[in-house]
C-alpha cells in the first residue's frame, strides 16, 4: 500500500529556495517539491511517496532534518 507524507513550509523565498535546492540531488525520485507563491513569501510543498509509511516516515525524517541543516548553514554563512 503506498503512502504519502506532506510537508508544507512557508517563509522567505531566498532561504527556502536554497534549502531545497541543497536536499534535491540527493534522491530525486523520493520526493516531489511544488511551490506557491505568496505575495511577500514563498510556500514550499514536498510530498514524499513510498511502497510503506515507515518508509515514507524515514524519508520526510530525512528531509527535515536536511532542511533543518541546510537553513542552519545558510543562516551561518548570511552572518
Amino acid at each position: 500500500m503506498e503512502s504519502t507524507i506532506e510537508i508544507r513550509w512557508s517563509g522567505d523565498p531566498g532561504k527556502i529556495k536554497r534549502a531545497i535546492q541543497s536536499i534535491e540531488p540527493d534522491d530525486p525520485d523520493a520526493f516531489n517539491v511544488d511551490f506557491v507563491h505568496h505575495e511577500s513569501s514563498i510556500e514550499a510543498i514536498i510530498t514524499v511517496k513510498a511502497n510503506s509509511l515507515s518508509t515514507a516516515k524515514a524519508t520526510a525524517d530525512d528531509i527535515l532534518a536536511c532542511l533543518g541543516a541546510a537553513t542552519v548553514a545558510g543562516d551561518v554563512l548570511e552572518d
